[in-house]
């Protein structure tokens, strides 16, 4: 069941990443999904004002697509992300609104590499509840897409077929557990 913006009690609530994730999926060499997350993220979700805010980000070290000393190496070097240089990849959200079949759009800017570009996202916000410690949650889950070019993440091959090794397009996904500030 999803609820709306104006249906979600104010107050400002942190991210739990216990339960929560920040993945991504990219086609490989058009023929396979590779998936992968980020393991240390944290965010912040403020209905105080009338105006829904979510903002976060994720350490681009964690990055994790299950190959830890060959992908995710080359993911965490200047070829992709460079997270010696670009430590950080940040989001905040600059609108939300309500759109078909009880879904919202998050309106934000994503950083990557120091490149700040507008995205939208798309996806449901839960009913809150009370977890059974007497924590207030909310839920968010919601995905969107990007170019990683636009973002200096250039790197790739074509492949005697025609297809590229590596998609342009990434798909992000995020699934959203946050606790209410006491």
């Amino acid at each position: 069941m999803s609820a709306t913006a104006t249906s979600i009690p104010t107050g400002t609530y942190s991210v739990d990443p216990k339960l929560s994730s920040v993945g991504f999926e990219v086609r490989h060499m058009g023929i396979a999904t590779v998936r992968g997350a980020f393991r240390d993220f944290s965010g912040t979700l403020d209905w105080s004002d009338g105006s829904p805010s979510l903002g976060g980000s994720v350490a681009v070290a964690s990055i994790d697509t299950g190959d830890p000393e060959g992908r995710d190496v080359h993911l965490k070097a200047p070829d992709f992300f460079d997270a010696d240089g670009y430590p950080e990849i940040t989001f905040h959200s600059t609108g939300l609104e309500p759109i078909d079949d009880g879904k919202v759009r998050l309106a934000g800017e994503i950083t990557i590499k120091g490149i700040t570009r507008p995205i939208d996202l798309t996806g449901v916000i839960a009913e809150g509840g009370t977890d059974p410690w007497g924590n207030d949650r909310i839920g968010i889950e919601l995905e969107g897409a990007i170019d990683r070019r636009e973002f200096g993440l250039k790197w790739n091959q074509t492949l005697p077929n025609g297809n590229l090794l590596v998609s342009n397009e990434v798909k992000l996904l995020l699934s959203v557990s946050a606790v209410k500030a006491a």
